[in-house]
């Protein structure tokens, strides 16, 4: 393959400018935000860039209802979970009369290493494992498709759980009190109550696990290494808008691994041919409508992991997002790319 012919070896910022995308690197020090609103759904809404669904805020309420003062900790003592992201500054917004214009950013403080910009982190437990749970959108514009997990250290799969937060503590909940002794049993039991009485009060619906899995298999028109799905539209009559990727999803991590354990420069750029080959299958994919090829084979790099694919990665998901009218998951990406780290073994997001 020519050199000519691989865009990916393109500088990201050259990159995105040809797709009319304005990529900045984002400075360590640059703090400032946009003047917070002080209406509290549009403040999370401008710092995070997606609204929350009403199961968010429901899921607040009840948490203040059993733990008024330290209520980012109200699931801690229980499941050993903490509500972080959106939640805290929502705790910050309604202890203070005004919302702060300064902030660290929150789109990369609890961004695990593999999470896509389509998964927004909503509560961590074991952090020395990097269990965090969040919710799963396929668009920002929409609400939530799933409420899923992600363990880090285990790597970059993505488990759906529910429909809303209320089902996924509550299936952790009926994990839990299997291993427990018969006073920590008779405790889990009472809150499990508690949550499920609350839900049903409000009309939020507590389904088994496998309820979602089988809605999203339904939907999703490939399941990328993350498991869980990509969903793009397809027009029924024609099938444009997604075709397969022209390998098999194995032989794609076996090329990913040749090129990050590659020894040298030249042995590294001669691993890359079959994956530059693959970047212009899909330049002729978006050609043709097919934009969820892209979308796909972005992904799976970001899932696989290794710095040596970041500029194939803002190239590819740089115009599937602008393709899909889905600028807001591009700003995440490109912020997370900038400061990509691993925190299963750190003590905080920060």
């Amino acid at each position: 393959m020519k050199e000519q012919e691989t865009p990916a070896e393109s500088t990201p910022s050259s990159v995105t400018a040809e797709h009319g995308i304005d990529y900045q690197e984002s400075k360590g020090d640059d703090n400032e935000l946009a003047h917070s609103p002080l209406d509290v759904k549009e403040n999370i809404k401008q710092k995070f860039l997606v609204e929350m669904p009403d199961d968010f805020y429901q899921f607040w309420s009840f948490c203040q209802s059993i733990c008024q003062q330290n209520t980012l900790e109200s699931f801690k003592a229980s499941l050993g979970l903490q509500l972080v992201g959106p939640f805290e500054l929502l705790d910050k917004t309604q202890k203070e009369s005004k919302p702060k214009d300064k902030s660290d950013n929150l789109l990369t403080q609890w961004r695990f290493y593999y999470d896509p910009p389509e998964f927004q982190t909503v509560m961590v437990g074991d952090l020395s494992k990097g269990y965090h749970i969040g919710y799963f959108r396929d668009a920002p514009n929409e609400m939530p498709a799933f409420v899923g997990s992600n363990t880090e250290s285990e790597g970059c799969v993505l488990t759906p759980m529910s429909d809303n937060l209320f089902s996924a503590v509550s299936q952790m909940l009926s994990v839990t009190v299997k291993k427990v002794d018969p006073f920590k049993k008779s405790q889990l039991m009472s809150l499990k109550k508690q949550l499920e009485d609350w839900a049903n009060k409000n009309g939020i619906l507590i389904e088994p696990q496998n309820q979602i899995l089988k809605k999203r298999k339904k939907l999703m028109v490939a399941k990328t290494f993350y498991e869980c799905g990509i969903v793009v539209p397809v027009d029924k009559r024609t099938n444009v808008g997604y075709r397969q990727i022209p390998e098999t999803s194995a032989n794609i991590k076996k090329i990913c691994k040749k090129i990050v354990e590659s020894q040298n420069l030249a042995e590294q750029n001669k691993n890359s041919d079959a994956l530059q080959e693959l970047v212009t299958y899909v330049q002729y994919a978006n050609d043709e409508s097919d934009y969820g090829m892209g979308l796909e084979l972005g992904l799976d790099l970001l899932a696989f992991g290794g710095e040596v694919f970041h500029p194939t990665i803002l190239h590819l998901l740089g115009v599937a997002y602008e393709l899909l009218e889905r600028k807001e998951f591009f700003v995440m990406l490109k912020t997370h790319l900038n400061n990509r780290r691993r925190l299963a073994t750190a003590e905080t997001g920060n």
